[in-house]
């Protein structure tokens, strides 16, 4: 029995349909996608709300995904998708693709748990939510981490900064610890070695991570640094490794600081407003160089002219030196030569690179100007100095009457600061 006619035209039209039906199904191309962002970009701008740019991107991507299936994209689509879209799209981009990268790095994991991470939306780029910190821990748990680490190099260093703005409770999420360690034990490339110490200075500080786990973690970033600094011949990136594993060796990464005796600081000059006193004395030869009947108590404060918030102190460090203008305590302002001298009363950069004399020879008017009526000490150490943990300044130490480290990272107000120099000066 023939088909009737009208079967023939059902036939013919899904015949022609089928291109239309395969379309949906097809991956997105690059020329599409980038047309979707120049599109979005340009009316986005023109909005007058947030409202309106929300729905004008909702609109554009719902037609977008009638003709192409968002599923089948590549991570080198998303990689383009951020990059041409700028910070501009980047907050509707990570909302819009968030299901479909969460989806394939469940299903396929590698790369796409990576990218699920690094383009999940945030709320705040300085810190990190418990979701972000396990979607970055499920990358770092995939089996095959070491492989998408040596396909992009920048991966490494994406993981390094990510867990780098982890506060404490996150480190403790769900066994993190564990995964950061997994990290730190592959074969990480040069760039990201160079940089891995943030991991460890990410915990340095944290009270509520175990020194069981703060330590393993510094011992893991040691051995990236010492197996590079072996291998390498540049002098550089030598230099560079020698640096983080004096650091990573040092009293303070150690946790053995506090109580016990000062790390020396050898002091090229040390100046008052009463005029130069150039000299070159260790830390320990404060009683000497002060004529104190008994060796005192000291206050170290880490800054440097560029710091705004160190200039900021000056008030209260000022205070503080006057409450003990006639005790056996000493404030020293710990410095050291920058290459260049923010002159902030005069509001101007000199530039002294190579030329110390210029440099330290700016200091004294400058003390006068800023109210500084306690000692600095320019040091032959760097302000930031990692065996004190300065990692940020102003960073205040204080030191007691035997020469040891009783207070560290102190940020305690001004009349915490008095109560607790008393508290030494009795002992």
């Amino acid at each position: 029995m023939r088909p009737k006619p009208c079967l023939y035209s059902l036939f013919f039209v899904l015949f022609m349909l089928m291109p239309l039906f395969a379309m949906g199904a097809k991956q997105p191309t690059d020329e599409q996608l980038k047309a979707l962002c120049r599109d979005a970009s340009f009316k986005i701008q023109e909005a007058t709300s947030e409202e309106q740019r929300q729905q004008i991107f909702s609109t554009l991507t719902a037609d977008f995904e009638k003709q192409a299936d968002m599923s089948k994209v590549s991570v080198q689509q998303v990689d383009m998708m951020f990059e041409f879209g700028g910070i501009t799209l980047a907050p509707y981009l990570s909302n819009w693709l968030a299901p479909v990268l969460s989806t394939k790095a469940e299903k396929e994991g590698g790369v796409y748990a990576f990218c699920a991470w690094k383009y999940m939306p945030r709320k705040d780029q300085f810190h990190q939510s418990e979701e972000e910190v396990m979607a970055l821990k499920r990358f770092l748990d995939d089996a095959s981490l070491q492989k998408v680490i040596e396909q992009q190099s920048e991966v490494a260093r994406d993981v390094i900064n990510g867990i780098s703005t982890f506060k404490n409770a996150n480190w403790l999420t769900q066994s993190f610890p564990e995964s950061a360690a997994k990290f730190l034990k592959c074969s990480l490339p040069d760039v990201a070695v160079g940089e891995c110490v943030k991991v460890f200075n990410s915990i340095v500080y944290a009270d509520s991570v175990p020194a069981e786990v703060r330590d393993n973690i510094r011992q893991l970033v040691l051995g990236q640094y010492t197996k590079l600094a072996n291998s390498t011949d540049n002098q550089r990136i030598k230099k560079n490794c020698n640096a983080q594993i004096e650091y990573l060796e040092g009293p303070f990464a150690k946790g053995t600081l506090v109580g016990e005796k000062a790390p020396q600081l050898h002091f090229v000059t040390v100046l008052h407003q009463q005029g130069d006193s150039i000299c070159k004395v260790e830390i320990s030869d404060l009683q000497s160089l002060f004529a104190k009947p008994e060796p005192p108590v000291v206050m170290l404060d880490f800054w440097a002219t560029k710091c705004v918030p160190c200039i900021q102190s000056f008030p209260e460090i000022a205070e503080v030196q006057e409450h003990f203008k006639d005790k056996n305590v000493i404030i020293f302002g710990i410095t050291s030569l920058q290459g260049y001298f923010v002159d902030t009363p005069n509001h101007r950069t000199v530039q002294c690179r190579n030329n110390a004399e210029k440099e330290l020879g700016l200091f004294p008017a400058y003390m006068k100007s800023m109210g500084i009526n306690w000692h600095i000490g320019v040091t032959e150490e760097d302000v930031m100095n990692t065996d004190y943990g300065a990692l940020a300044i102003p960073h205040i130490a204080l030191i007691d009457k035997q020469g040891c480290v009783r207070y560290n990272a102190l940020s305690a107000d001004k009349e915490e600061k008095i109560k607790l120099i008393e508290s030494l000066l009795v002992e």
